[in-house]
């Protein structure tokens, strides 16, 4: 409660500085790892050209072993449209792997990571080289991302509550030093800022983060940098993604525990204990009171019991009807705990979740 009462205060009385247009704009690598992504690569890249000047970007976009017809696709477009890039192809060995190899073709001391699934708008790469190229300790920058989903159910809506306040505390974590809960879907780095990603442990945009903070820099987010992204509306999906994601943040903050330093000023005295708190101490924590709880109740009268049991069930049914932060938080918890336990296993190649076109 204490962890969650400080960001709590801490989102609502956070707020981004203004920002001023960058210009000139700087030239920048885009690189996308891409696995079987066939039905929304074009699209994607679509996007991209209506969203830089084609004349400053270059897109790579690595090709992680796709079984489909990805590679073809992707190389069409990038004729289509005009697109300075290129398509690598290699063995599937995972995102972050592929990411450290599209960096190391790329040509520009700037890069952004994105996804193959979800698109940008006209403000999102300049705002965000607007607050990295703003000061030199700037190493990273991420933006916010914006959900939709196919279908309205809890877990769409769970989505839409959780993000709703997301946002706020990387905004605060950012106004202190830094925040290293990036958006994977859009992130942007400076080259001399950055080390390669671990390929087998952690999430690839929080430990680009960490790699940067580490190498004495600062991470910023970008709320009006927006990527807008399709989430899963069917439980076993958003299931599947939200385990995967929480498995690697976690795996990415514990491997990183030696950033509980005073070397990183605000970040590793103040961020990262809350963060760590907050992902691998308080879901643990939070079902255990539960059980807890249960059992005193139990103990005075068993409908006590039942009726606890019960509230719970509601409170997490309820944002059913309504997106709140409660129905959520409740059930985030519960995806937390479930990575805790999936950190057992050594895995480090997911597979993504269902591409719809849309």
């Amino acid at each position: 409660m204490i962890i969650y009462a400080i960001y709590i205060v801490a989102s609502i009385t956070s707020s981004s500085p203004a920002l001023k247009p960058n210009d000139p704009l700087p030239n920048v690598s885009i690189v996308i790892p891409a696995y079987n992504e066939e039905l929304v690569i074009e699209k994607r890249l679509k996007n991209l050209a209506e969203s830089y000047p084609k004349d400053k970007m270059e897109i790579i976009v690595s090709n992680d072993g796709s079984l489909d017809a990805t590679k073809d696709v992707a190389q069409k477009a990038l004729d289509v449209h005009s697109l300075n890039g290129m398509v690598i192809t290699h063995e599937r060995s995972g995102v972050n792997k592929a990411i450290n190899r599209g960096i190391e073709r790329s040509s520009n001391e700037i890069v952004v990571i994105t996804g193959a699934d979800g698109l940008f708008d006209k403000n999102t790469i300049p705002d965000l080289m607007t607050v990295l190229t703003s000061s030199d300790d700037i190493g990273a920058v991420s933006g916010d991302m914006i959900t939709y989903a196919e279908g309205d159910t809890l877990f769409s809506k769970s989505e839409s509550a959780y993000r709703s306040i997301y946002g706020r505390i990387c905004t605060w974590e950012s106004n202190l030093h830094s925040t290293y809960c990036f958006n994977g879907a859009v992130v942007a780095f400076k080259k001399k800022a950055s080390s390669s990603l671990n390929t087998r442990r952690g999430a690839d945009d929080a430990s680009m983060a960490l790699s940067v903070i580490r190498n004495g820099y600062k991470c910023k987010y970008v709320p009006s940098a927006k990527f807008y992204e399709l989430v899963p509306h069917e439980f076993s999906e958003q299931r599947r993604q939200k385990i995967r994601r929480a498995t690697r943040l976690l795996e990415a903050t514990i491997f990183n525990r030696d950033v509980f330093s005073p070397k990183y000023g605000k970040f590793g005295m103040v961020v990262y204990p809350l963060r760590f708190l907050m992902f691998a101490v308080v879901p643990a924590a939070f079902f255990l009171s539960l059980i807890l709880w249960t059992i005193v109740l139990a103990s005075l009268n068993l409908l006590y019991g039942f009726a606890f049991i019960g509230l719970i069930l509601v409170l997490v049914l309820v944002g059913n009807i309504r997106a709140n932060i409660v129905s959520s938080f409740i059930i985030y918890q519960g995806y937390l705990l479930l990575g805790l336990f999936n950190m057992l296993r050594d895995v480090h190649i997911w597979e993504p979740n269902k591409r719809t076109g849309i």
